[in-house]
């Protein structure tokens, strides 16, 4: 389903990353029933959309990477600093956070906005910072 704001395609999220994410204004006008999308568009305010409409940024309880925060890995509070900071010293937060999900610490299905693990997009952020 595209975002009605900006028209481009949105990430299908699970309904329990959605109803965690939402004030409680927000989550008032869910609908349990209809899928929900993440729009990944940085510079759209729309967090979330579904039938019944769109939640903006204000309307999230959690900043959203996706939407320029700072925080990458959601369970185990990895943030573009904080990475930036270990691979300067040398540690490898990727093989921290792999640990964390073969231990099943993780709760990315509740944490990260997306719904999903974060490890795909920890690993492009650490590429990123490490070619910079």
């Amino acid at each position: 389903m595209r975002c009605p704001q900006n028209g481009k395609e949105g990430l299908e999220v699970p309904l329990k990353t959605v109803k965690n994410f939402l004030v409680g204004k927000a989550l008032a006008r869910l609908d349990p029933q209809s899928p929900h999308y993440l729009c990944q568009d940085p510079g759209c305010p729309v967090v979330y959309y579904g039938a019944e409409g769109v939640y903006l940024l204000e309307e999230v309880r959690f900043p959203v990477y996706d939407k320029g925060a700072s925080l990458v890995c959601y369970c185990f509070d990895w943030t573009r600093e904080s990475l930036r900071e270990a691979l300067a010293r040398g540690l490898d937060p990727v093989a921290q956070v792999e640990e964390g999900v073969r231990a099943k610490r993780c709760a990315c299905d509740q944490r990260n906005p997306r719904g999903r693990c974060c490890l795909s997009t920890l690993k492009a952020e650490v590429a990123r910072l490490a070619s910079a």
